[in-house]
């Protein structure tokens, strides 16, 4: 079985300028024939989503086959995401972790929809920076919690309650 490596040099520098650096993989080979297996790997910046930060970018391992007639993507996304927990306002900080399995018509009519099935893929293109950020986002929890049992803020004086009772409780009674 063949194996191919795609990736695109990293950012480049001319005169204290950096260049933006593509994410986009020509999949063309692979849908001819000329490859069985595409092999991406990659660090992927994810941008940030809702007060939730992805301060390094993201690990990115991606197989690639063509089999009856679609595009077959096998492999792991990994990244830390940092934000502020949403009962108590700490800051937490998560390892999220992806499993990807997907599979896209690469072929004309499928594509142009940017809400659609394949939104990335555009001819012969795969965007993996923009299939990273959505198999991350889809991925991540409903809301960031420091734990399980946060117990959260106090409604009345806004203490934490996780790092001791506060005395409404008591004037409450």
């Amino acid at each position: 079985m063949e194996k191919g490596s795609a990736g695109v040099a990293g950012p480049s520098s001319c005169d204290g300028f950096e260049m933006a650096r593509s994410h986009k993989v020509d999949i063309g080979g692979l849908m001819g024939g000329g490859r069985q297996v595409l092999v991406v790997d990659d660090l992927i910046p994810i941008e940030e989503f809702e007060g939730t930060r992805f301060p390094d970018p993201a690990v990115v391992h991606l197989e690639m086959r063509y089999i009856d007639h679609l595009l077959h993507i096998e492999g792991a996304i990994d990244v830390r995401a940092e934000g502020p927990c949403d009962s108590c306002l700490e800051d937490v900080v998560r390892s999220i972790h992806a499993d990807v399995d997907e599979r896209f018509d690469p072929h004309p009519g499928s594509e142009g929809d940017p809400f659609g099935e394949n939104n990335v893929l555009t001819g012969d293109r795969l965007d993996v920076a923009d299939l990273a950020q959505q198999l991350v986002l889809s991925a991540m929890p409903m809301g960031l919690r420091c734990k399980d049992d946060c117990k959260g803020l106090c409604g009345i004086c806004g203490a934490n309650k996780n790092t001791g009772e506060c005395t409404c409780a008591e004037v409450e009674s």
